[in-house]
């Protein structure tokens, strides 16, 4: 069996790799993850995708990169709901932490809503949610409003919607 080396600082640079990584424990401190067991096939199921890019709709409020430039160790803990509709031409990336031109030439590196159109189309899977959601992954030393609030709140809007299964496109 042949083991890979995932890069996590990849598309982040050596400078923030350098500044960053001293300050993210090698373990997390959780006991057990709350696992769901799917409750239908896929082929059933509606998706939506929950991006760590920091992704918002242009003319909705954006992250908080200002704060972010203040306390290089803090991530803006709030979420955005992002229509199924977005293009690059209707999104902006606010993250400091990643290089957000990837993102600002193919969506899909982050939010691959064209891949899960051909996987609705194909029948691979049920339906595609209207609002897909995102956060910014980077959380710094403090994650407890993303886990306290924000994530119990993308989840209450994902079951009014309706949603089966969740995505995660990290970055």
């Amino acid at each position: 069996m042949t083991t890979r080396q995932v890069d996590p600082w990849r598309f982040a640079g050596r400078f923030l790799e350098n500044v960053l990584s001293g300050s993210i424990p090698d373990e997390p401190a959780y006991a057990e993850i709350p696992w769901t067991p799917v409750q239908k096939p896929l082929s059933e199921s509606k998706l939506a995708l929950l991006s760590t890019a920091g992704i918002s709709m242009k003319g909705d409020k954006p992250f908080d990169m200002e704060g972010e430039r203040k306390r290089p160790t803090w991530g803006d803990p709030s979420w955005r709901a992002l229509r199924s509709d977005a293009t690059c031409a209707t999104i902006e990336s606010n993250h400091l932490h990643i290089d957000t031109g990837y993102i600002e030439r193919d969506l899909n590196v982050a939010l691959p809503l064209d891949r899960l159109r051909e996987l609705v189309g194909s029948g691979e899977v049920g339906s595609m949610a209207d609002t897909h959601y995102s956060i910014m992954g980077f959380q710094g030393a403090d994650s407890s409003v993303l886990e306290n609030e924000s994530a119990p709140e993308i989840a209450r809007s994902m079951v009014a919607e309706q949603v089966d299964l969740v995505l995660l496109a990290p970055v």
